[in-house]
This record gives structure tokens, C-alpha cells and sequence, in this order.
């Protein structure tokens, strides 16, 4: 008699795979260094930037992020998404000075 293979009490079963494919746009800087005419021999040097990290998933997956965490490290589990926290947002700003 055939017997599936379980974890705990959950079935292993194909029911819920779903394409995975996304596009990430992972960093993205933006700058603007002025030039010595713009900041009249003030400092010899002006830059400022913006970087965004993790900005955008590009995804039809229906979890919060496509490229999958998992918690429970079981060989019966490879790639199961137990619907762990998407990754964060951060925004960085600066200014270069030089005198």
C-alpha cells in the first residue's frame, strides 16, 4: 500500500505550486554632483544622492515574496513557504562635501 510522505501532520502534495518567476529591482541610486560654476568656489566638491533598496517585485506569485524563506529546514520541505515577512524598504539620502 502506498503511503505519502508526511511532515508533522501535513501531507507533501503538488496542490498549491505555483510559478515562482519575479523580477526584482534589488538598488537604485540617483545622484547629482554640481558642477564648480554652480556652487561658486564654496567647496570644491557638492554631491548629493537618494538610494532606494528592495524598491519594486515585479511577480504573479501570491505570497509576500517570491524568493521563499523557510523556517523548517526538513529535506521532505525544500522551497515550501511558510509565509515569512517580505524584506524591507530602505531609503538612504547624502551629501558629499568636499572643502
Amino acid at each position: 500500500m502506498y503511503r505519502p510522505a508526511t511532515t508533522s501532520n501535513f501531507f507533501v502534495t503538488s496542490k498549491n505550486v505555483e510559478d515562482g518567476s519575479f523580477l526584482r529591482i534589488n538598488n537604485l541610486t540617483l545622484g547629482y554632483t554640481f558642477s564648480e560654476k554652480q556652487i561658486k568656489k564654496v567647496f570644491a566638491r557638492l554631491r548629493i544622492y537618494a538610494t532606494v533598496n528592495n524598491l519594486a517585485v515585479i511577480t504573479h506569485y501570491s505570497g509576500y515574496d517570491p524568493e521563499v524563506n523557510t523556517q523548517r529546514k526538513t529535506p521532505m520541505t525544500p522551497g515550501v513557504d511558510y509565509s515569512a515577512y517580505p524584506r524591507s524598504r530602505m531609503y538612504v539620502f547624502g551629501v558629499n562635501v568636499t572643502f
